[in-house]
């Protein structure tokens, strides 16, 4: 199955996973990712990064995701010492499944950062939506 391409003035959207302990203060508990312009951010905070299996990121984009970015603690600053490093793991996992049938493994990606702000958080979800607008819409959205 291939990827499709994207529609004028359609907004790509992105959904962000991002560890708890990554956060600086203001990022926490706000509406930051509603407010930026040119995406669609649905943005998910987890207790950990290492919570994030396989099979909820395929049903994210399964659902419509057109990209799904994760961002996890740097390694030697897990608050859970091998979090970041599984979900390292499995993005890779995921990505070499999504090359196998045809889609773009760069629809999902990780970075490990720490004290991220509402801004840099943006920032990241942006550059997801860059690196897969030319790939298109999903082409799994329902009613497609």
């Amino acid at each position: 199955m291939s990827d499709g391409n994207q529609q004028p003035g359609q907004e790509p959207e992105v959904v962000l996973l991002y560890c708890q302990h990554g956060l600086c203060h203001e990022a926490k508990g706000s509406a930051w990712y509603q407010e930026c312009a040119g995406l669609s951010i649905r943005a998910i905070m987890m207790p950990c990064s290492s919570k994030i299996e396989v099979s909820y990121i395929l049903k994210l984009l399964e659902s419509g995701a057109d990209a799904v970015e994760v961002v996890a603690c740097p390694e030697k600053s897990c608050k859970y010492l091998v979090g970041s490093l599984r979900a390292e793991r499995r993005i890779e996992y995921v990505r070499g499944l999504l090359e196998k049938i045809g889609y773009a493994p760069e629809r999902v990606g990780i970075s490990r950062k720490l004290s991220q702000s509402p801004v840099q958080l943006m920032d990241l979800a942006r550059a997801r939506a860059d690196a897969v607008r030319s790939f298109g819409i999903n082409p799994m959205k329902k009613g497609e």
